[in-house]
C-alpha cells in the first residue's frame, strides 16, 4: 500500500468529531499515517475553502475532503463586530467542552475568527436566512466552492478525492424554498470522478439513514457507519484512483 507523509482531511463535524471515531480517524489508522484534521464543527462551503487555500501541501500528502450540507452560513467575527461577539452562546463547540469562534490560525477563542454553527438559524444569523437567503444562492456557491477547490489542488498537483453528506445535485438539509433556478453550469463544472461513488444522487447521511445504522444523536451517525462509508465508499474510489498502489 502506498504510504504517504499525512493524512489532510477537511468538512464538518461529520469529518472532525469530539466524542467519535469519525471516517478521518478510521482511514488515519488504517494506513498507519498522522492526521492533519483542518475540519471543524459546523463548518460550511466558505470556511473550508479558505482553510484549503491556506494550506501548504507537501508531495506525499493524501487529502480527502468531504464536503458539507450547502445552506451553511460562516460569519467572520472580530471587534468590528461586537454584536457579532455576542453570538459567542451561538457557536459550535469546536472543542467539545464550551461554544468558541476559530480564527485563521485553527486557535480558538470567545472574541476573534469563524463563528461556525452549520445551518441552524440561531443569533443574528436568524436575520440572514429569514431576510437574506435563497436556496439557489447557497447551492450555487456550493457547486461553485467545490469546483474551485479541485481546480486548487490540481494546480498544486495533490493526490485526493471527495466524498459528500447529501448528494450533490441536492445538497439542502433544513432551507429548501421550493425556487430550484440552479445555474446548471457550475454543477457540470465539478469533476465528479474525484468522488465516490454515486455521490450525485447520494450521500453520507443518506446512506447511513437507508442501511439503519445508529445514530450517536439526531444529526451523527456513529462509527460504525463511518467504518461501512470508509470501506464501501471511500476505500474502493483511493483504490480506483490508484491513490493507494
Amino acid at each position: 500500500m502506498k504510504k504517504y507523509k499525512k493524512l489532510v482531511v477537511y468538512g464538518c463535524s461529520l469529518t472532525k468529531d469530539n466524542y467519535l471515531d469519525t471516517w478521518a480517524d478510521l482511514l488515519s489508522k488504517k494506513l498507519g499515517v498522522p492526521l492533519i484534521n483542518r475540519a471543524e464543527r459546523g463548518a460550511g462551503y466558505n470556511y473550508i475553502l479558505q482553510k484549503v487555500l491556506s494550506t501548504e501541501f507537501d508531495a506525499d500528502d493524501l487529502c480527502v475532503i468531504m464536503w458539507p450540507s450547502s445552506d451553511r452560513y460562516d460569519l467572520y467575527v472580530n471587534d468590528a463586530v461586537p454584536h457579532l461577539q455576542s453570538d459567542l452562546q451561538f457557536a459550535s463547540w469546536l472543542d467539545g467542552k464550551s461554544p468558541s469562534f476559530v480564527d485563521y490560525d485553527g486557535s480558538y477563542n470567545s472574541n476573534k475568527g469563524w463563528l461556525i454553527n452549520g445551518a441552524v438559524p440561531r443569533g443574528y444569523k436568524h436575520l440572514y436566512y429569514k431576510y437574506f437567503y435563497n436556496e439557489t444562492f447557497h447551492v450555487n456557491n456550493a457547486w461553485a466552492t467545490i469546483s474551485s477547490v479541485q481546480s486548487i489542488l490540481n494546480q498544486q498537483h495533490v493526490k485526493y478525492c471527495m466524498c459528500n453528506s447529501y448528494s450533490l445535485r441536492s445538497l439542502t438539509q433544513y432551507h429548501y424554498d421550493n425556487v430550484n433556478d440552479f445555474n446548471w453550469q457550475l454543477y457540470n463544472k465539478i469533476n465528479k470522478n474525484k468522488f465516490v461513488k454515486n455521490a450525485s444522487t447520494t450521500g453520507f447521511i443518506e446512506l447511513a439513514i437507508a442501511n439503519n445504522f445508529k445514530f450517536f444523536n439526531p444529526h451523527y451517525p456513529d462509527t460504525e457507519a463511518h467504518q461501512w462509508f470508509l470501506d464501501e465508499y471511500i476505500l474502493p474510489k483511493l483504490m480506483d484512483k490508484n491513490l493507494l498502489k
